[in-house]
């Protein structure tokens, strides 16, 4: 009988130990410390006058192993709650900002030193509530990231080794001019048990797709029409023959990978002159006494279609180095009689990258 209690006993022990391994906890399973992942976005290309809330490069994926091979193992039978938290080490972009594929990433883009570019950073497993062996996010898998789990995790502990990821760099105001280079620390993060988790570094390179515009960039300023009898204008909407001029871009850059950027034109009155029918591209002349009457001055594009006023219109995509912007000018009657004398317009334009 003596031996026969001892037997007992020890079976309950051996139970007792059983729930204890499984009781929510989590352990480094080798060096203690805070897991360190460095992930390089590379160099991707951004239009300089792309608008607030734009893709920069592309969205990428990463699988990161753990610069010394550590881990995190965390058990549970269901009886308890484990937290994992993430948060940027720096602030967070206040603005609206528009959805980025199908995600909402309104107050989760950290800025990143660079002005006018933030990152997004969305988790992956064990962070996405796949399993019982899971974090699941209290609302995202975005950070800033808070995730619990209350599951038997089974036999199959949750383990946070290899960091798996999706960034992505999204404009959110002006960038400086140049190469602009980022890295650093950029989440710092929390875990049940252990206090300091994880850190995540990120680096990358932001550059703009843009060109210059040096003196002189018209190939003919002021562009010569042609002179014309009254007899070639035979009514309202007839024209003249087009006369050919370009505008050069120059110190074009764009991503030698494949261009991003187009020029845009936005065409203005000036010096009098003012759109008459800015769908069509026809302006005014430019009013001076003694000028001609019933004309105004049609712009085209190289197809010979009307080139549209006072508004961005894209052009053609950059070429790197020199970009040349190809148009046509002519002579439009817009009124029923048409009187003699000089014909001079003007306009101005800004050019945009986008």
């Amino acid at each position: 009988m003596p031996a026969i209690r001892h037997l007992c006993t020890a079976f309950a022990m051996l139970a007792f130990a059983g729930q204890a391994y499984a009781a929510p906890s989590c352990t480094w399973a080798s060096t203690a410390g805070p897991l360190s992942y460095y992930i390089d976005l590379g160099a991707p290309w951004v239009a300089r006058d792309a608008p607030i809330g734009t893709l920069i490069g592309t969205v990428q994926t990463f699988a990161t192993p753990e610069v010394t091979g550590r881990e995190i193992r965390c058990v549970n039978d269901g009886t308890g709650t484990l937290t994992f938290q993430a948060s940027p080490t720096g602030a967070l972009y206040p603005g609206p900002l528009p959805q980025v594929g199908p995600w909402d990433v309104n107050g989760k883009v950290m800025e990143t030193g660079i002005k006018g570019v933030g990152l997004y950073i969305r988790l992956g497993f064990p962070f996405n509530g796949a399993g019982s062996n899971t974090f699941t996010p209290t609302d995202d898998v975005a950070i800033p990231y808070t995730g619990e789990n209350n599951r038997d995790s089974g036999v199959t502990p949750l383990q946070i080794k290899e960091l798996y990821s999706t960034m992505a760099l999204i404009k959110t105001g002006p960038i400086p001019t140049g190469r602009q280079f980022f890295s650093g620390q950029m989440v710092r993060s929390q875990i049940s048990f252990l206090g300091d988790a994880l850190n995540i570094h990120v680096s990358g390179v932001v550059q703009q797709a843009h060109c210059t515009l040096l003196a002189n960039p018209v190939s003919a300023d002021p562009v010569q029409l042609g002179t014309y009898t009254l007899a070639d204008f035979t009514g309202p909407g007839s024209y003249t023959d087009a006369k050919d001029f370009y505008v050069t871009l120059s110190d074009c850059r764009d991503d030698p990978a494949g261009g991003i950027a187009s020029a845009y034109i936005r065409l203005e009155g000036a010096k009098g002159s003012v759109p008459l029918e800015p769908a069509q591209g026809v302006f005014s002349l430019d009013n001076k006494p003694g000028s001609a009457t019933g004309i105004g001055i049609q712009l085209l594009r190289s197809n010979d279609s009307p080139m549209p006023l006072q508004q961005d219109e894209a052009v053609t995509p950059l070429v790197v180095d020199k970009t040349v912007l190809h148009f046509k000018a002519r002579f439009f009657q817009t009124a029923p009689t048409v009187t003699a004398g000089p014909a001079n317009g003007a306009l101005d334009f800004t050019m945009t990258y986008r």
